[in-house]
């Protein structure tokens, strides 16, 4: 099924929404007989914001692959073959395609999103990056917290509106939808990128990459034997890197690379330095300009664009070379049309060129996003990003309302199997807590006695499930903050051997601090970095044996998920919700499903 989308304007507009309460709206959809308007388009400030209207259909393939002809001579006949049992992946499908469409609105726009899982077996959940959600808290798309999954073979409608311009992410919830296709850009403009700013305004094409990897093998929108080119050279390049366990160099032959955005929050141009290569890790979204060194080329030719794993560590990641083609007539480089295509684009690996030793680049630096190198001269941390003038609080940086430390840590426990087999298990756990998602739907049943009796946090007792003598405590764990309130969140990464990758859903943090060691003599020497303009994310590294400062106001009142996003399932017990309340909550309409009553194919409409 394909993509489509209705755009509908002023008088239309209108008549489409209404006011359920003081504190927030939601876009009542009626069927219109409105003619189909893109919502991709200029954006302009006196226009009136559009209902964009989305169908996303998801679907799950299997394949084969590794199998080879062998012969047992113990079990078989003379002569007689066998197939040796071949390795099954799997991978999601957006509408018939590996790496959903990309969606395209301006800032302010409604989007009215249907979402149909066909998947048999499966329920799943879709949430939206970088989008405060701060009058629909209920669609930021977690699972038993705002929402009931997604059951197969139903339908849910998502509507929000995007109120954060820059290069976002819809995605599954768990790791493994995330990083195996149920994934696509999500990109809102704004006026002041298309006409005002200095340096956005004049970078008109702005080509996605979403890079994700199947099968041990890089790929770019979906695709392996990828190609992007370009008539004019001046590209916006909307980059996400949705790859779970790796990370990779990306550099671009004879150019350097200036950052424009990073998790859709726009740096400071002036200050921004040109980079010669930088190290992405899993889930960081940022915009790049392409500076070609030397004088323009007026002949065809292509640059090789390298994703090469790290030099000096130890990685199963492989090396991955596309290519970037200038001064050719438009070509598509969106993805072949059809499932069988698709899975031919997946399997099919495309022969790579030797990898070359970089170059020596004195004038230009390196910036390590995952903050591991960046203790050398010529490598720059992301701290060390300027943030945009006018976006740090002047009340941040006198103090905060509430702290909050989180230590991350994981112990290995063994045990016996069923028939005396060993067991040796990894228990993950924040401040002792190993998180489980509840069995009522939190934000429609707050106060429901089964979830207070099994939740952990704050001054709270400890549920009978967390008994010392069970050796794990598997709660859900909640903290409270009072909306408004300034917090700054120490995260203490006490595990010397895995890096942990957070993002925060419905707020931005400033990064105030990063420093080397997990114990109390590593946090005698933090000195918060309040001058200037630090750097805002929503998505951050945590490397083993560190810790990482950030502090935000707490101005959306809700349930929001600090997430470990490495999880290949809803949780490894890593997560905890942040409860923002005490200001007028917004109303959840009275037809929103209950997971106990969400039972059998329906359709929810608010």
């Amino acid at each position: 099924m394909d993509l489509w989308q209705n755009g509908l304007t002023g008088p239309d507009l209108r008549q489409q929404f209404l006011f359920h309460s003081s504190s927030s709206f939601f876009p009542l959809f009626a069927v219109s007989a409105e003619r189909a308007v893109s919502c991709d388009r200029v954006c302009n400030r006196a226009d009136w914001p559009r209902i964009c209207r989305f169908e996303l259909v998801v679907e799950k393939r299997t394949f084969r692959h590794g199998s080879a002809p062998i012969i047992d001579k113990g079990l078989l006949a003379e002569g007689s073959k066998s197939i040796e049992p071949s390795a099954i992946d799997s991978y999601y499908t957006v509408n018939g395609r590996y790496v959903g469409p990309t969606l395209t609105v301006c800032e302010n726009d409604f989007l009215v999103v249907d979402v149909e899982n066909r998947i048999p077996g499966e329920s799943i959940s879709l949430h939206w990056t970088g989008q405060s959600q701060r009058r629909t808290p209920f669609m930021d798309g977690v699972p038993m917290i705002t929402q009931c999954p997604i059951a197969s073979f139903t339908r849910f409608q998502y509507k929000f509106q995007a109120d954060k311009a820059g290069t976002h992410l819809y995605h599954g919830f768990t790791g493994t939808e995330r990083t195996h296709g149920l994934i696509g850009a999500f990109v809102v403009r704004s006026p002041y990128e298309q006409r005002q700013s200095p340096v956005l305004s004049v970078l008109r094409n702005d080509p996605v990459w979403l890079v994700t990897k199947l099968n041990g093998l890089l790929g770019v929108n979906g695709q392996r034997n990828w190609t992007q080119t370009s008539n004019n050279g001046s590209l916006r390049v909307r980059l996400v890197y949705a790859v779970s366990h790796c990370q990779h160099w990306l550099e671009l032959e004879d150019h350097d690379l200036h950052v424009l955005a990073l998790d859709g929050n726009v740096l400071d141009h002036n200050a921004t330095s040109l980079i010669g290569r930088i190290l992405l890790h899993d889930g960081v979204r940022m915009d790049l300009t392409l500076i070609r060194r030397g004088p323009p080329v007026d002949i065809e030719r292509d640059y090789e664009i390298r994703f090469s794993p790290p030099e000096n560590r130890a990685s199963s990641c492989g090396r991955a070379v596309f290519h970037l083609r200038y001064g050719i007539s438009h070509r598509t480089d969106a993805g072949a049309n059809g499932a069988e295509s698709i899975k031919y684009n997946l399997i099919t690996p495309p022969t790579l060129p030797h990898p070359s030793p970089l170059e020596d680049r004195p004038w230009s630096k390196a910036l390590d996003l995952t903050g591991a190198d960046c203790v050398e001269t010529e490598v720059l941390c992301p701290q060390d990003l300027p943030g945009g003038r006018e976006q740090f609080p002047k009340d941040l940086q006198r103090g905060y309302d509430a702290r909050f430390e989180f230590t991350i840590s994981s112990r290995h426990l063994a045990s016996a199997g069923p028939f005396g087999d060993p067991i040796h298990e990894t228990v993950h756990s924040v401040n002792g807590f190993t998180f489980a998602f509840p069995s009522v739907l939190m934000v429609r049943e707050p106060a429901n006695s089964e979830l207070w009796g099994h939740t952990c946090g704050g001054h709270r007792t400890l549920p009978r499930s967390c008994h010392p003598l069970t050796g794990l405590c598997e709660c859900v764990h909640v903290e409270h903050i009072e909306a408004g309130h300034r917090v700054e969140m120490v995260l203490i990464n006490a595990d010397a051997a895995v890096d942990y990758v957070y993002h925060l859903h419905g707020q931005g943090v400033f990064v105030v601090e990063v420093v080397k060691g997990h114990r109390t003599s590593a946090q005698g020497k933090m000195v918060r970095r309040l001058a200037g303009a630090p750097l805002q994310r929503d998505t951050i590294v945590v490397r083993r044996d560190s810790i990482v400062v950030v502090r935000f106001v707490a101005k959306n009142a809700g349930l929001w998920l600090l997430r470990d996003i490495g999880s290949p399932s809803w949780s490894r017990g890593l997560d905890v919700v942040l409860n923002v309340g005490h200001s007028p909550q917004p109303d959840i309409p009275s037809n929103f499903p209950a997971c106990r009553h969400f039972v059998g194919p329906r359709y929810f409409l608010i």
